[in-house]
This record gives structure tokens, C-alpha cells and sequence, in this order.
């Protein structure tokens, strides 16, 4: 079943040009005809010597033929009209995420102008109707007035004795009151019925109003609820961001923190290796030292021995007895121990 074109849900639908992405690019066209208008005067001294000569002539008409393709071709104009609809959407939805809630507020701040401006027209609306009731009362008196001369020239003629140009004058009078009265009667009848008209839109236009005030109103609580709401939400992501940050980090300092901690690890095993491998040496040259040292004390011993040997005289045989200790082989076997304890 087809939607016809003025079927309420067709009629719901905004069109492009009637959505705010459409007013956005009603100006930036404004914008691109002027700029293409100040364009056209600068290139038209150009366009003019270029006719002129046969070559430019011939380039300028094939662009001419060109632009009128890309104006006539279907397909370029759908994908013109796609691209600046899109770019114009993006643009609309920049402004509006930049400031969403001075947006409604200007909104409410057109919607209370309007309601002036209504206020306003009410205004002259009820002062066009008193000037009609005025009017109404003003020509309801004259017509009384009418009747009633009409009435008192009735009167004079139904005196006796009138002579016939009196006759005449207040016959005159008669008619011309009664057909002012009826003028005014009539007139009367006519604004009358205008004002009761203007009366009934009056006291609608004062129920729309009404109706007006309490949208605009509800419409600013909202606003302003919206505004507190988005405030606190505000607060409360800044919050969740830093919360975010310290949980996530920062992709750059993670790699920098990363790179830092790899960097003291690598410098740290660098160095424990260098001390191992100095240890190690250490150690190795420690153990050589003790060695050598142990066989220069063995040496030393030995040759202070030797030298000892040479040292102490030869003792005659005989006169050595046996259990009798010899004080100077006692004083060397002495000294020999002493020598040693010292070097030991």
C-alpha cells in the first residue's frame, strides 16, 4: 500500500531543507553563491580577452560543456546533493556537540519572542475590537438620534395647518433620518458580526496562549533540568576519565613507562653482570694470590732452614752425651722454632 504525498505520515516527515542540517546549508549556499559571484567578476576581464582569442575560445567553450554535464548528469547532481547533505549533517552535528544545551536555549529564547510577539498581536487584536464596539455604540446612538428626528419630523407633519414647503422640509428630514438610521443599523449589523468573530478567534487565540506559556514553560524546566543533568554528568565523567586514565594510562606514556622500566632492567642486568663477572675475577686472582703466598711461606720456611743449618757449628761427636741436652743445640733447636713461628 503506497503513502501518498499528503498523507499524515508523509506530512510528519521533515524534509532535508526543514531539519537544522538544512538550515546550515541554506547559509553555507548563500555563502558559496556569493563567493562564486565574486569569482565570476574577477574571472569576467579574463573570460572576455579569452573570447577573444581562438585557442582560449575553444578551451572555454569545452568547459563550458563540461560544467553543463556535470549540471545536467543525473548522477553527478545525486552525488553532489548526498555529499552536501552529508557535510552539511556533519557540520550541524559539530554545533550541536560543541553546545547542545546553548542550543535549547536559544530555542526557548525564539519561543518566548514569539510569545511576545503573540502578546502583542493579542494586544492590537482586543484594540481593534473595542474600536469596533466603540464604533458599534457610536453608530447605535446616531441611529437613535436619526430615529428619533425621524420621529419628531413625523410628528410635525401630523400637525394641521403646515404650509406645503414645511410640509416638504420635514417630509425630507423624515426620509433622510430614517434612511440614516437604517445606514447606520445596517453598518452596525455588519460590525457586529466582525466582532463577535474577532471576539470567538480572541478568546481562542487567548486559550492558545495560554497553551503557548505552558509549553515554553515546560520546555525551560526541561532545559534547565537538562542543564543540571548534563553538569553533574560532566563532573561525574571528568571523574570516570581520570579514573579511566590511572586504569588505562596514556597509549604514549604507557610505551614511555614501558620503555623506562626495560631500560632500568636491561642497565640493572648490565650491571649485576659486570659485578658477577668482577666477583668472579676477583675471586680467581684472591685464590691465585693465596696460593702463591702459601707457596713463598713454604719456600721461605725451607730457606731459612737451609740457612740455619749453615748457621749453627758442627759439634764434635764425642763429647756429646747422651741425655745431656747441649744448651747451644737447645739454644738453635730454640732459635729454629722461633724462626719458623716468626715466618709462620
Amino acid at each position: 500500500m503506497g503513502i501518498s504525498p499528503g498523507s499524515p505520515v508523509m506530512q510528519g516527515l521533515k524534509s532535508f531543507w526543514q531539519r537544522p542540517e538544512g538550515t546550515v546549508g541554506k547559509i553555507a549556499l548563500v555563502i558559496a553563491c556569493l563567493a562564486a559571484g565574486y569569482g565570476f567578476v574577477q574571472l569576467l576581464p579574463w573570460l572576455i580577452a579569452a573570447a577573444t582569442d581562438t585557442l582560449h575560445l575553444v578551451l572555454l567553450i569545452g568547459g563550458i560543456l563540461v560544467g553543463v554535464f556535470i549540471l545536467t548528469d543525473r548522477r553527478v547532481r545525486t552525488l553532489a546533493k548526498l555529499v552536501f547533505q552529508s557535510a552539511m549533517r556533519y557540520l550541524t552535528g559539530l554545533f550541536i556537540e560543541l553546545d547542545p544545551i546553548g542550543i535549547l536555549k536559544n530555542y526557548i529564547a525564539e519561543m518566548k519572542k514569539n510569545l511576545a510577539v503573540m502578546d502583542e498581536q493579542l494586544g492590537n487584536l482586543n484594540g481593534s475590537i473595542r474600536t469596533l464596539q466603540n464604533q458599534i455604540d457610536t453608530n447605535q446612538k446616531e441611529a437613535e438620534h436619526s430615529l428619533a428626528l425621524a420621529n419628531q419630523a413625523d410628528k410635525k407633519l401630523a400637525a394641521p395647518g403646515l404650509a406645503p414647503l414645511e410640509q416638504q422640509q420635514f417630509m425630507s428630514a423624515k426620509i433622510t433620518n430614517q434612511r440614516h438610521a437604517a445606514s447606520l443599523i445596517g453598518i452596525n449589523k455588519s460590525l457586529t458580526d466582525l466582532r463577535n468573530k474577532l471576539q470567538i478567534l480572541y478568546d481562542q487565540l487567548i486559550r492558545w496562549r495560554a497553551t503557548a506559556e505552558f509549553q515554553v514553560t515546560d520546555k525551560e524546566n526541561r532545559v534547565s533540568e537538562e542543564e543540571m543533568r548534563r553538569k553533574a554528568l560532566k563532573k561525574a565523567y571528568s571523574v570516570f576519565q581520570a579514573a579511566k586514565k590511572i586504569f588505562r594510562g596514556d597509549p604514549v606514556a604507557n610505551q614511555i613507562y614501558d620503555q623506562t622500566l626495560e631500560y632500568l632492567a636491561n642497565d640493572a642486568g648490565q650491571m649485576l653482570g659486570e659485578m658477577e663477572d668482577f666477583n668472579r675475577l676477583a675471586n680467581k686472582l684472591m685464590t691465585n694470590m693465596d696460593l702463591e703466598t702459601g707457596a713463598i711461606n713454604d719456600e721461605a720456611v725451607k730457606q731459612l732452614n737451609e740457612f740455619q743449618q749453615k748457621l749453627l757449628p758442627a759439634a764434635p761427636s764425642g763429647t756429646v752425651q747422651a741425655g745431656a741436652g747441649s744448651p747451644d743445640v737447645s739454644t738453635a733447636a730454640g732459635r729454629k722454632d722461633d724462626y719458623s713461628d716468626l715466618i709462620r
